[in-house]
């Protein structure tokens, strides 16, 4: 059980995420109990195969390294995201600055995802609570537009009109490089509660601008 677990593990990229489920897949006829204890054990040692990165997620480390290190860097700057799920998009000052609309830099992922925000305090990042069940169709860009947005008269360093047209140019120049399914946008941004009258009519001509080319 522990060398097919470990077998399985080596076959993993280095800094590769994944849970217990993802295990589970790999060996149907282990119990889930059994697959803790093979991964508890594959995580101890002076240079283990694996580390813990949070609650139930594990990371592939790279054995044998001159400088060693819990996880690759790379790791864990997609930790965030393997926890936080479909639908989740960079939120707050963060995606702020990412647009452009601003030269504040947030010290940590602010991300915002549907239902209860995970505990994984070893993310380093802060998430957001949101209901809206359309963005899980969304993908993070997509999603990051909305949230920026929704925080732009809290975060922003310009006004509506400028920022829109700073979006285009920035869009224009490829600086964002992302599609952007307009219909799906603008489904979930319909879908969105409480955000005031101005909420909607910018996230009709945020998407315009992004779809640029005429993309859908």
């Amino acid at each position: 059980m522990y060398g097919d677990i470990r077998r399985w593990a080596q076959q993993l990229p280095v800094g590769e995420l994944f849970d217990l489920d993802d295990v589970q897949r790999a060996f149907p006829d282990k119990s889930r109990d059994a697959v803790k204890m093979a991964l508890g054990r594959l995580c101890r040692g002076d240079d283990p195969l694996i580390a813990r990165a949070c609650r139930g997620v594990y990371g592939r480390r790279r054995v044998g390294a001159r400088y060693p290190t819990q996880l690759p860097a790379a790791a864990l700057r997609a930790l965030p995201w393997r926890v936080a799920g479909p639908g989740a998009g960079i939120t707050g000052p963060a995606v702020i600055n990412l647009i452009g609309w601003s030269t504040q830099v947030s010290p940590c992922p602010w991300v915002a995802v549907v239902g209860r925000p995970p505990r994984c305090p070893e993310s380093g990042a802060v998430f957001f609570e949101r209901s809206n069940k359309k963005r899980l169709g969304l993908r993070r860009w997509e999603v990051s537009l909305l949230e920026a947005v929704r925080c732009f008269d809290d975060w922003a360093e310009m006004p509506w009109d400028e920022a829109l047209e700073k979006f285009s140019r920035n869009n224009r120049r490829g600086y964002y490089g992302e599609e952007v399914r307009t219909d799906l946008l603008l489904e979930a941004a319909e879908a969105e509660r409480g955000l005031g009258p101005d909420f909607l009519s910018r996230c009709r001509a945020l998407a315009a601008a992004a779809n640029g080319g005429g993309r859908r």
